[in-house]
């Protein structure tokens, strides 16, 4: 198999991963606490998930918010697309990996749908 290939299939796979398991925590959150939205959801989808630590949760979404004005258009609301997209990157970060070969966004935007 090409080396290349290879890649991009790692790449794929690892996003899909951290994304179906957070809708898999968005579901069992939402099932057990409905009045939840915005920011006190994302940090118990993210906690729920076992995605970021319960020390390091709202550092955590203070980042993923900054960043959200960093690549989208001003007034822009952080929601789970956006979460989820962070977390896929942090984590592909946390690896010592930069510069995907896949399109990280277009990965969790054909999984979560736009009005979640």
């Amino acid at each position: 198999m090409d080396f290349g290939l290879l890649v991009l299939l790692r790449e794929r796979w690892f996003a899909r991963r951290i994304v179906k398991r957070l809708l898999k925590s968005y579901s069992a959150v939402r099932a057990d606490k409905p009045q939840l939205s915005g920011t006190p959801l994302y940090r118990e989808l993210l906690l729920h998930s076992g995605a970021v630590d319960a020390t390091q949760v709202n550092r955590w979404l203070v980042d993923a918010e900054d960043s959200v004005d960093a690549w989208t258009a001003p007034g822009r609301e952080l929601g789970l697309r956006e979460v989820a997209h962070f977390l896929v990157m942090s984590r592909y970060q946390d690896k010592g990996k930069q510069g995907a070969r896949v399109s990280f966004s277009a990965i969790v935007n054909a999984l979560i749908p736009e009005h979640l």
